[in-house]
């Protein structure tokens, strides 16, 4: 018989406070007082003592500091004058707490063969090959994914998706005219699927941002210009490798160029993020559009713009356009340039996967754990 856990505060443990009867009237209404679980330890203990061998163990240390030997387990010491040890079982436990010399992994660089490079990369996995390579190569090539919990709260992502699927709703079915615009918001909102919490937080914010949108979109007619489609799905082969993508709008510009908008339940990229080379999304759909690999749609891609739902300052919803300090053509050349460099190193070439090569554009940790992160980084 094994008695572990002989430390202050878990065996016996703790009484529980009661939330909603005071000890006094808890005895006046003949209920046992909250002690009495003390005195039931105490009985299941002696009764174990009964056994013909018993081991009676305790922790020195737990997860956050050292601990204190229950008054059971000293008034124990105290009546044997010493309860006795086994030392074979103090020798093994200690052989199994010794780590051995300490020998951290290094930072993780694999280098397959190039037949084994994926030959298609959607437009927004290229920030993860640029930043984290080992999570590219993890993902795209390992065939790795985080899975979500079964009972997972709403999360960023999902609000995301409700979103696009309103807007997407609303572009097909509206031909996204600004007055059908809030009917469809407050549809969404008045979902079954979304917990009455959420719809409480949520809708304040989403309702401003969304007549931001209407505003938008009425200003955006009234200068000529129209939505094309929503959800687009297309491709185009650069540098020897497809490169596909999704886009959430394309509009008609009155020039007769073509707009892609790009839906944000969050904040838009930083121009620090595109000047560096990354957060080139919309670039990348722009290369698609101007190599036709969007069915049905053909022009010059000359305006490229996120429309965050987020909040800036001292309202909800802002656009925020990566091509503006650059101009439309430039932000394109920008965008090639480094989807090239990127996919000749790493998926026409043998460059190997190195893990967060460039830590501040790599903020997801869902591989961290399969790099041994925690052994290498701050190290090398």
């Amino acid at each position: 018989m094994i008695l572990g856990g002989l430390n202050e505060g878990v065996w016996p443990a703790l009484p529980a406070p009661d939330p909603w009867l005071a000890p006094k009237i808890r005895a006046n209404l003949g209920l046992p007082g909250l002690e009495f679980r003390i005195g039931l330890s105490a009985h299941d203990f002696a009764s174990a003592l009964g056994a013909p061998q018993v081991l009676i163990t305790r922790a020195r240390r737990d997860s956050r500091s050292p601990t204190v030997a229950s008054r059971l387990w000293l008034r124990l010491q105290a009546m044997t004058g010493g309860l006795a040890h086994d030392t074979r079982l103090e020798r093994l436990s200690v052989a199994l707490d010794d780590p051995g010399r300490p020998m951290p992994a290094d930072r993780p660089a694999p280098k397959p063969d190039r037949s084994l490079r994926p030959s298609r990369i959607s437009v927004t996995s290229v920030d993860r090959l640029k930043a984290d390579p080992f999570a590219f190569y993890a993902q795209a090539i390992l065939g790795l994914r985080r899975m979500d919990p079964v009972d997972a709260e709403h999360s960023a992502a999902w609000k995301g998706t409700a979103v696009h699927e309103v807007f997407e709703t609303w572009l097909k079915e509206d031909n996204c005219d600004p007055e059908r615009l809030v009917w469809r918001a407050r549809e969404l909102l008045r979902s079954e699927t979304i917990h009455p919490m959420l719809r409480a937080l949520w809708q304040p914010r989403l309702m401003e941002a969304i007549r931001w949108i209407e505003g938008q979109e009425v200003e955006n007619q009234a200068k000529g210009r129209r939505p094309l489609a929503g959800e687009k799905k297309g491709e185009a082969t650069i540098e020897g490798v497809v490169l596909h993508g999704k886009a959430d709008r394309i509009d008609r510009l009155e020039s007769g160029g073509i707009a892609i908008v790009d839906y944000k339940t969050g904040k838009a990229p930083s121009q620090r993020a595109v000047d560096e080379g990354f957060a080139l999304q919309l670039g990348l759909l722009g290369l698609i559009a101007e190599a036709g690999g969007f069915d049905g749609i053909s022009g010059k891609s000359s305006t490229h713009e996120y429309w965050s739902l987020s909040k800036y300052r001292d309202q909800f919803g802002k656009c925020v356009r990566p091509d503006k300090s650059m101009g439309a053509e430039e932000f394109l050349d920008h965008a090639l340039r480094n989807f090239s460099e990127a996919a000749r190193k790493w998926l026409t070439g043998d460059e190997p996967f190195i893990a967060k090569l460039n830590p501040s554009y790599a903020p997801y940790g869902d591989y961290d754990q399969l790099m041994r992160l925690e052994e290498w980084y701050g190290r090398k």
